[in-house]
C-alpha cells in the first residue's frame, strides 16, 4: 500500500523496519523520528520525537525488536524501547556519528564515527573498545554497516562494513582483527545481506556514474555484477527469503529476480538436495520416496547415472539413488567442487589442486586417486599446491575433463590418457562449465552471464569469438543429443539446436535433465525435506510439442513427413504410439513397424510383429492396452472373448499372482499345479517383504516344504521345524533304516563318508563315531578345493558332535575349533569388502595357516598376496610370495621380482597399536607382535585386535571372543553359530 508521511516537513533521510513487531520508522532532514504502526488497514504515527538539535544520521532496531538505537550526526545516541520509553541517551564525543549496528545478541552496540572509527558499546552505553581497522585507503568515511542477526558458523564474517571510498570490510566479530578487506572499485551506498548470511550485496556507482549492485559470499569471493538503469541509486532490500532484491533509483522501485546458487544434484530419477543446516534429502521423483541422511557442511554435488558425489569440508562421499553410501574418502584439503561421471571416476577440485578419484563400485572394488597441480602437473607429496591462478570451477565427460581458472584460462585433458589437450581463454573468470554427451563440444558460463559454446579440439589460445547469449545462469546439454542444449536467461528458458534458439519458455526452477526432448526443473526454492511431484516441472520442447499437434489435429502422415525433418527417437516413439492407438486405420500398423525401425528399437517391431499374427481386432486391441500399460483394460477384453488362457498368462507376466488366483478359481481348467505355482509365488512375495506369517500360509496351502523352512527359521519355531523334518520324507527313510538295517549302516559307514551317514550315527546315538565321520568328511573336502564356507560348517559339526560326548580319539577338541576357525578367515578374506577389513581377515588366516589343509595352501597364499599387495602391506606378500614360488617357481617367481623391485617388502604406514606386554608399537592388523611375538587376542566378528578385557564376550563353546557392541544384531556365535548366552 501507499502511505503518505504526513507528520514529516523535510526530506526523509533514513528509514527502518521492525520485522518483530512490524513497524516502520522514519526520520527526515529536520530530525523527527516518527514510528509509523498498521492499525485496521491503515497506517498511523504511534510516537513522534524531536530533539531539534541534529539530523539522525543512523537507527537500528535490535534483532528481537525491542529496542532501537538512535545516532544523531552531532555524536547524540538514544536508545529507546519498542513501547515509545527512553532506556537511555549519551553523546559521543568525536567528530560526530555516521551509522550504528547492533550486535546479533543486542549485548553491544557498534558505531561508526565520521572519521571512519568504530567504536564498540554494550547495551547500557559503557564504552567497551575501539575496534581495530587495517589497511583502508582512500575516503575513510562509513557509509554503511550490516551486522548479520542470526546464526551462523564461528568461522564466517557477519559484519559487514562499507567505505564510501569503495573499500569493503568483512569481520567474524569485533575482537578478532583477521578481517578481510575487499575493493568495490565503486562509490558504495547501501549493503545488506541476505536471509542466512552468506551473501552480501553492495550497490554503489562506478566512476562513470553506472549503478551496479555487487554480490559477494561471506568470505569476501565476488559471484556476480548486476547492472540498475536509472538515475540516483539510493537503497537496496532482500525480500524475505532473499528470492528477490528491491533497488530504489530516483522515484521508482525496481525488483531484481534472485537464484540462490543452491548445491543439489539429479541422477537416474533422483534429486539430492540440501534441506537442513546439517541434512541432505535424497528422493525418488518417480516413487516419491525419500530418504534423509545427516551429512553437516555440505560444499558441492554432483550426479551422474547411479552415483552422486558429496563434498564436505574434509570428506567425500559417493551415494546410490537411496542416498545410501557406497564409498568415501577423507581429504586433507577441503574441496570446493567436484564432478562425476558414468564410469565410476570422480573429480574434486580445492583452489589449489584437484583429485582424480576412481571410487569402489559392485564390479570394481579397487580404487585409486591422484592429485594434480591445476596446470595437470603431478601433485608429489612433498611438493607445493600453492597457485595463483587458482581454480574456479570444472566439469567431466567419460572421456574429456574440463578446469576452470580464475584468469579465464580452460584446460581440457583427457580422461582415458590424463594428456592435456588443449588450453582456451575466455579473457573472464568462469562460472560453470559442461560438456555434451559426445565430448564434441562444451559450454562455458562466465561470471558476468555470457554463454559460450566451444569445440573440443580447438586449437591452443585460439580467440573464443562473441559470447553466444548474455545473462545467462545455468545451461545443460541434451544427454541423448550433442546437437542440443537448454539455457535459462534470466526468467527464460531456451532451447538451442546447433546454438540456433528456439521460442523462449517460461523457466520454472533449476535444471535437472534434459532427455528425450523434455527438460526436467526442480523447484528447489519452494523444496523442504516433504517433497512432492509439484516440485517437479516438466517442458517439452517445440519439437515434440509441435509433433503432437500434428498427430492430434492434422493426421500421422503429415507429422512422420514433419519427424523427418527434424529427426528423433523420442518423436519416432511418439508416432509409433499414435500409430498404434489407431490401429484400425489404414495403414497404421505399417507406419506404427516403419517409425520403430527407424528409432532402432527392437522390441518394437517384434510387437508390432506379434500383433500382426493375430487375426482378431479384439485380441489386437488388447495387446496393444497392454502394451500403454492398461492392463485391466486388456484383461477384461480377454475375458469378453473368452480368452481366459492369456488374462492368466499376462497376469503370470506382470507377477500379479494374486489376480492370477482369482481367474484360476473361475476357469474349468484349473489344476492343482497351477493352483499350487500361484501359491508358491504369493509366499515369495510375502518373503520378499518379510512378511513370514503370510507367506506361511501360502506355503502350507502349496506344500512348499523350502518355504516353510525358511518361514519357520524366520519365526524361531523351531518346534515345528523339527516336526518338518520328521514328516519329510528323507527322514522318514532314515527311520526305517536305523530300525531295520543297523548291520547294514556299520557295513556303510566305513565307506566314503557323508552327511547322510553322519546323521544316522547322530540319531543312532554314535556321536563320537559321527564326530570322527564330519572331521575326515571335512578333510575330503579341503582335499578337493572346496568352499571354505562348507569345510567350516563339517569341522563345526564335529566339534559340536564332540563336545556331547568329550572324549573322541584322534584329535582334541580345541582342534576341531582351530580348523574351523581358520577355513572362517579364508572364506572371509575371500568375500568382496573394504580395503582394511580385508587386510585384518589376511593377517588372521596368515596365522591360522598351518591349520589348513595342504591342498588349499597355494589358494590361502594366493588370497593373502592379493590382499597385502592392494593394502601396500609389502612385508607380508613378501612372505606369501616366498611360499608361492617354493610351490611353483615358474608362475611366481618374475611376478615377485617386478614387484618387489618397484616396491620395499616394507609395510605401508597405517593405524597402529601398543602391545599389551611388551608395550612396542606395531600395525593395528597383525595377529602377533614383530618384537615379542605376543598373540593378541582377535575379534570373531571384524578381526580386529582386543583391548580391555571387561568389553569382551566370549563364547562358552569355541571360546571365540568378541566385543559386546559386535553382537548386537547377532544371534548366535559368528565362528560356531552357538545360540549366545
Amino acid at each position: 500500500m501507499n502511505l503518505s508521511l504526513e507528520g514529516h516537513t523535510g526530506q526523509i533521510c533514513v528509514a527502518i523496519w521492525n520485522e518483530v513487531f512490524q513497524k516502520l520508522t522514519t526520520s527526515d532532514e529536520h530530525g523527527v523520528i516518527i514510528v509509523w504502526m498498521l492499525y485496521k488497514g491503515s497506517w498511523y504515527e504511534e510516537m513522534i520525537n524531536n530533539r531539534n538539535k541534529s539530523t539522525v544520521s543512523s537507527m537500528c532496531w535490535g534483532s528481537d525488536g525491542q529496542k532501537i538505537c538512535i545516532a544523531y550526526e552531532d555524536g547524540a545516541v538514544i536508545v529507546g524501547s519498542v513501547d515509545g520509553s527512553r532506556v537511555w541517551g549519551k553523546d559521543i564525543k568525536g567528530p560526530g556519528l555516521a551509522a550504528v549496528q547492533w550486535s546479533p545478541d543486542n549485548s553491544s552496540l557498534l558505531f561508526a564515527l565520521s572519521n571512519g572509527e568504530l567504536h564498540l558499546y554494550d547495551d547500557q552505553g559503557n564504552f567497551m573498545m575501539p575496534v581495530a581497522v587495517n589497511g583502508i585507503t582512500g575516503p575513510m568515511e562509513v557509509t554503511t554497516m550490516d551486522w548479520f542477526p542470526g546464526t551462523a558458523p564461528r568461522n564466517r564474517p557477519v559484519l559487514a562494513v562499507c567505505y564510501r571510498g569503495g573499500m569493503l570490510l568483512l569481520m567474524k566479530n569485533c575482537i578478532e582483527e583477521d578481517s578481510i578487506l575487499i575493493d568495490t572499485n565503486m562509490t558504495t551506498i547501501d549493503c545488506h545481506w541476505n536471509h542466512i548470511g552468506t551473501v552480501l550485496a553492495v550497490a554503489g556507482h562506478t566512476s562513470d556514474n553506472t549503478n551496479v549492485v555487487q554480490f559477494f559470499t561471506a568470505y569476501g569471493e565476488h559471484i556476480r555484477t548486476l547492472r540498475v538503469p536509472g538515475g540516483t541509486m539510493r537503497a537496496l532490500s532482500w525480500e524475505k527469503r532473499s528470492l528477490r532484491l528491491a533497488i530504489a533509483v530516483d522515484s521508482f522501485i525496481y525488483f531484481a529476480n534472485v537464484r540462490p546458487d543452491h548445491k543439489y544434484a539429479f541422477y537416474g530419477n533422483t534429486l539430492a538436495f540440501i534441506s537442513g543446516a546439517e541434512t541432505v534429502t535424497f528422493w525418488d521423483t518417480v516413487t516419491n520416496q525419500s530418504w534423509v541422511n545427516h551429512i553437516p557442511d555440505v560444499i558441492d554435488m554432483y550426479g551422474a547415472e547411479e552415483y552422486c558425489i558429496i563434498a564436505t569440508v574434509n570428506t567425500l562421499i559417493i551415494s546410490n539413488q537411496q542416498g545410501i553410501q557406497c564409498d568415501a574418502k577423507t581429504v586433507n584439503v577441503s574441496m570446493a567442487y567436484v564432478t562425476i561421471n558414468s564410469k565410476a571416476i570422480a573429480v574434486a577440485a580445492s583452489k589449489e589442486s584437484f583429485m582424480v578419484w576412481k571410487f569402489s563400485t559392485p564390479s570394481r572394488s579397487l580404487t585409486s586417486e591422484q592429485l594434480f597441480h591445476p596446470d595437470g602437473t603431478l601433485l608429489t607429496a612433498n611438493g607445493t599446491a600453492f597457485q595463483d591462478d587458482t581454480i574456479c570451477c570444472l566439469a567431466c565427460s567419460d572421456s574429456h575433463l574440463l578446469i576452470g581458472r580464475d584468469s579465464g584460462t580452460i584446460l581440457l585433458f583427457s580422461l582415458l590418457s590424463f594428456k592435456r589437450i588443449t588450453s582456451i581463454n575466455i579473457n573472464s573468470r568462469p562460472y560453470k562449465m559442461s560438456l555434451n554427451s559426445n565430448s564434441s563440444k562444451f559450454l562455458v558460463i562466465d561470471q558476468p552471464g555470457c554463454l559460450h559454446i566451444l569445440d573440443t579440439d580447438m586449437s591452443n589460445n585460439i580467440s573464443v569469438g562473441q559470447a553466444l547469449r548474455k545473462d545467462v545462469w545455468s545451461a545443460m546439454w541434451a544427454t541423448d543429443n550433442p546437437h542440443m542444449l537448454a539455457a535459462a536467461e534470466k526468467a527464460r528458458l531456451y532451447v538451442m539446436r546447433d546454438n540456433e534458439p528456439e521460442e523462449p519458455l517460461v523457466m520454472q526452477g533449476y535444471l535437472c535433465k534434459f532427455k528425450e526432448l523434455e527438460i526436467t526443473t526442480a523447484l528447489l526454492d519452494n523444496l523442504s525435506d516433504k517433497c512432492s511431484p509439484q516440485h517437479i516441472v516438466r517442458v517439452e520442447v517445440k519439437s515434440l510439442r509441435d509433433t503432437r499437434q500434428l498427430i492430434e489435429k492434422v493426421g500421422l502422415k503429415e507429422a512422420e513427413n514433419f519427424i523427418k525433418d527434424n529427426p528423433h527417437p523420442q518423436l519416432w516413439l511418439l508416432l509409433a504410439e499414435a500409430a498404434l492407438r489407431k490401429f484400425e486405420s489404414e495403414n497404421a500398423v505399417e507406419t506404427a513397424e516403419a517409425a520403430f525401425v527407424r528409432r532402432n528399437d527392437y522390441a518394437g517391431i517384434k510387437f508390432v510383429s506379434r500383433l500382426n499374427a493375430l487375426h482378431s481386432s479384439a485380441l489386437k486391441k488388447a495387446e496393444i492396452m497392454a502394451y500403454f500399460k492398461d492392463f485391466d483394460a486388456a484383461e477384461k477384453i480377454y475375458l469378453n472373448e473368452d480368452r481366459r488362457d492369456l488374462a492368466i498368462a499376462l497376469r503370470k507376466r506382470l507377477g500379479h499372482w494374486f489376480r492370477v488366483v482369482e481367474l484360476l478359481k473361475m476357469s474349468a481348467n484349473t489344476t492343482d499345479a497351477h493352483i499350487k505355482q500361484a501359491y508358491v509365488n504369493i509366499g515369495d512375495f510375502y518373503i520378499d517383504r518379510q512378511n513370514w506369517s503370510g507367506a506361511l500360509e501360502y506355503y502350507k496351502m502349496s506344500n512348499n516344504t523350502e518355504g516353510l523352512k525358511k518361514c519357520y527359521m524366520a519365526l524361531e519355531d523351531n518346534e515345528s521345524l523339527s516336526k518338518l523334518f520328521i514328516s519329510s520324507p528323507r527322514t522318514t527313510k532314515d527311520t526305517k533304516l536305523k530300525q531295520n538295517d543297523a548291520e547294514l549302516l556299520d557295513s556303510k559307514i566305513n565307506e566314503q563318508p557323508s552327511i547322510q551317514y553322519i546323521i544316522q550315527l547322530k540319531e543312532s546315538g554314535r556321536t563320537i563315531q559321527a564326530a570322527n565321520m564330519a572331521f575326515q568328511l571335512a578333510n575330503v573336502e579341503a582335499s578337493k578345493n572346496a568352499s571354505p564356507l562348507r569345510i567350516k560348517k563339517l569341522y563345526i559339526l564335529a566339534g559340536h558332535l564332540y563336545n556331547q560326548n568329550p572324549g573322541a580319539a584322534g584329535c582334541t577338541g580345541a582342534e576341531w575349533w582351530r580348523r574351523g576357525a581358520a577355513q572362517h578367515w579364508l572364506a572371509t578374506a575371500a568375500s568382496p569388502m573394504r580395503p582394511d577389513a580385508a587386510l585384518r581377515a589376511a593377517a588372521r588366516l596368515h596365522a591360522l595357516l598351518p591349520a589348513l589343509h595342504p591342498a588349499q595352501h597355494r589358494a590361502a597364499w594366493c588370497t593373502i598376496a592379493s590382499i597385502a599387495i592392494q593394502n601396500r602391506a609389502f612385508d607380508l606378500a613378501s612372505k606369501a610370495f616366498i611360499k608361492l614360488e617354493a610351490m611353483d617357481p615358474a608362475v611366481f617367481e618374475n611376478l615377485a621380482v617386478e614387484i618387489f623391485t618397484r616396491c620395499r617388502p616394507k609395510d605401508a604406514k597405517g593405524n597402529r597399536i601398543e602391545c599389551p606386554n611388551c608395550e612396542g608399537s606395531m600395525p593395528e592388523w597383525v595377529s602377533s607382535c614383530p618384537r615379542c611375538s605376543w598373540q593378541l587376542e582377535t575379534c570373531a566378528v571384524s578381526g580386529r585386535s582386543l583391548h580391555g578385557s571387561h568389553t569382551l564376550w566370549c563364547c562358552r563353546v569355541c571360546d571365540a571372543r568378541a566385543p559386546r557392541h559386535e553382537l548386537v544384531l547377532r544371534h548366535s556365535c559368528p565362528l560356531c553359530h552357538a545360540e549366545l548366552a
